[in-house]
């Protein structure tokens, strides 16, 4: 049970990383989502209809560098066990995304000339795109960390499900929500408020939203490495 409780607070916390870098990507990388792929494919439409070239530029490395990222995850995670908690190989995605981060955090303290833009632009998404794959390879509430559409849909399917059951005859009408609501919903505001935490950042601290993450990261290693390497298991 522990260890369950420990890879279900991991998602969560990569939730709040995938809010804080989809606003840093916004904010410091001309306007692109690199955890956000819908996000990202209307502002490549948007970009398209308007014929702007310099942002279907961005918008398409962020979405190439995110699928990229997803294939190397996938390739290098391989097939799951059904009941496996956690793999010395999601360890080892953790860590590539704390040294992306840390990469980030060096250059971007550099003059942003467009090249170094654009290769901040796929490093991010590149990294967001592994952590999506990991997520999806765990396996917790359907939870991917950076689509959180689907997350909210089902919160609410849920919900309607309970009022339904609340105010109906059933017998178990006066039961909670189920661990996999709740997780999605926490999901859902855990995402949202790292858009404000790195909001509130980019307004008085602009090359230190990136360091969030960073300790982020740091705490999901230190639980991976303390918590859950007695139930790892290679996928």
């Amino acid at each position: 049970m522990q260890s369950v409780f420990y890879r279900n607070l991991i998602i969560l916390l990569l939730c709040l990383v995938s809010g804080i870098v989809d606003v840093i990507g916004y904010l410091q990388l001309g306007h692109v989502f690199t955890a956000n792929m819908t996000g990202n494919i209307i502002i490549m439409g948007m970009a398209l209809g308007h014929l702007h070239t310099v942002s279907l530029v961005r918008s398409g490395a962020a979405f190439i560098g995110f699928i990229i990222g997803n294939a190397a995850a996938a390739l290098f995670l391989g097939r799951s066990h059904p009941g496996s908690v956690w793999s010395p190989r999601l360890t080892a995605i953790i860590s590539v995304q704390l040294v992306f981060f840390l990469v980030f955090a060096w250059v971007s303290a550099t003059p942003l000339v467009p090249a170094i833009e654009y290769m901040l632009i796929v490093l991010l998404s590149f990294t967001m795109g592994m952590q999506t794959t990991m997520a999806r390879k765990l396996g917790v509430a359907g939870i991917s960390t950076t689509v959180l559409t689907n997350n909210l849909a089902s919160v609410i399917e849920d919900l309607v499900a309970h009022v339904r059951q609340w105010f109906g005859r059933s017998a178990d009408r006066r039961r909670w929500l189920k661990s996999d609501t709740l997780l999605r919903l926490a999901a859902v505001i855990i995402y949202g408020s790292g858009a404000v935490i790195a909001t509130l950042m980019e307004q008085s601290h602009t090359l230190l939203g990136i360091w969030i993450p960073i300790v982020i990261m740091i705490i999901i290693l230190a639980i991976a490495v303390t918590r859950l390497r007695a139930s790892a298991s290679e996928f």
